[in-house]
Parts: structure tokens; sequence; C-alpha cells
């Protein structure tokens, strides 16, 4: 939890929202009292069930149609966030949406599927990075200094331990069926690093890093996975009220401890 509710961002947009971890994100953040303005992105708002409960128990969560493999709708819900923050800006980007397309060394070669799990897990999270950086700029720019914090302005990428080179030791990983996946994360990695080096350069105050949240039991991660949604987000939430220069482009677990690249 935030050591200081008043210090937390105040105004948060989450992508694939509907369920698994970015569900259990938009309830953990809840409970964060210096949150003012949660919003909520998913493809199918009209199926996420438990996310409309969510948004009738709680004002503070707007739910968002969103496609982020979709650069109409990207663009359209900038605008309809920048209608819900106002002129606080948006002080926290939690890009989640992501697919598993199973693909492997021995798989017949298909194009599509590995396009298609790295178009998901990392262009579209360059893209909706860079569409909502006005508003994470607008939310910075009350604040002087260089200073980096989730809760001046940040983009959180959920990653993955995939991302990691030194730890990629067990090839396209069980049931060689990770290969696009593994490839998709490195790309996200590979993204955050650039920009957080055009963001220095260009002196804009948003920090940028990636949190791998544990093999967690999700709809992507399996029933037998380590640990329960709860679980991981409880920590995430935890990390990102701790987030400073010193996790800026760097890929880390849910405790915020070093994974290597």
């Amino acid at each position: 939890m935030f050591l200081f509710a008043e210090m937390a961002p105040k105004t948060i947009f989450i992508t694939g929202a509907n369920r698994g971890i970015g569900l259990g994100l938009v309830k953990e953040l809840l409970k964060v009292s210096g949150v003012e303005t949660i919003v909520a992105g998913a493809r199918n708002i009209d199926g996420a069930k438990e996310l409309q409960s969510l948004a009738k128990s709680d004002s503070r969560v707007h739910l968002l149609a969103v496609d982020v493999a979709n650069d109409e709708s990207i663009t359209n819900s900038v605008n309809s966030v920048a209608g819900l923050v106002g002129e606080r800006g948006l002080n926290l980007l939690i890009n989640n949406a992501g697919v598993i397309e199973p693909y492997g060394t021995s798989s017949t070669p298909n194009r599509a599927t590995v396009l298609k799990c790295i178009d998901v897990n990392a262009v579209s999270a360059l893209l909706v990075s860079q569409h909502f950086l006005p508003l994470l700029q607008k939310a910075a720019a009350k604040e002087d200094g260089d200073a980096l914090s989730a809760d001046r302005a940040a983009i959180v990428n959920i990653g993955s331990d995939c991302a990691s080179q030194a730890l990629n030791l067990r090839g396209s990983g069980p049931g060689n069926s990770l290969l696009a996946y593994k490839m998709s994360k490195v790309a996200m990695v590979s993204f955050s690093r650039s920009m957080a080096a055009d963001f220095k350069n260009l002196n804009i105050p948003v920090l940028i890093t990636n949190i791998h949240p544990g093999w967690v039991q999700t709809d992507m991660g399996g029933s037998n996975a380590e640990i329960s949604v709860d679980e991981s987000v409880t920590k995430i939430v935890a990390s990102i009220g701790k987030l400073n220069a010193a996790h800026h482009a760097g890929l880390f677990n849910r405790e915020l401890e070093t994974m290597p690249f």
C-alpha cells in the first residue's frame, strides 16, 4: 500500500482492466484513498460484469471501451480520458492489456500469429504511451524539478520475466509455446528504455518502467500458476507507490527487485 495516500497518483488509466491482473489492479488501487479517478479500459465493457459492479459501487471508477490494437480507438480513448481528468492531467498509465499466442520453434511457421502477439503486447503499448504522453506531461507540469514518481507522472508496463535474456534458458517454455510472447515482452522493455532516454534528452519528467507480476492464476497464466491475482496486485500497487528515478527504464519483479535483462 502507498505509505502516504496524499502522495498517490490521483488519476489513473489502466488497459485490459476487464479481468485478471487488470481487474485486480482496479480493486487494489481503490483501496488507496488518495486515488481520485480510475479509468478502466477494456475492449468489451458490456461483458465486463465485475468491472461494471465496481463502477456502480465506487464513483471513482469510469469505464471506457478501448481496443489498444486499433489506432482510432486509442485516439478516442485519449479524448475520453482527457475529459475525465481535466486540468489535472494523467498521473499514471498502466499498460496491462496483453495476449499470449501459443507459438514455438516446432510450430508450423505462421507470421500472423507472431505479429499479433508483438502488436498487442509491444506495439500497442508503445502507441498508447505516445498518445497519452501529453496528458502525462500535463500532470507532471504541476510540480517543479525533475523528480520522478508515480504520483507525479508515470507509465508502468506490466512486463514479464520472459523479457530477460539472462533468464531465457528454457527456450520456448513449457509446451514449446511462449516464443512469440517472449519476443513481445523483450520489445516492450526495449521501447521503454528508448523512451526513457528520450524523456531525459527532452526534459520530460515522466517515469517509465516494467514490472513482472509473477506467474499469476489468470486466463493467460492458467490455473497451475504460482500465485493468485490478489497476491500479485497487492505487491504491484505497493511497489508503484515506491517508484523513483532508480526504477526508470528498468525491469523489476512485483516487489521492485531488479531483474536481469
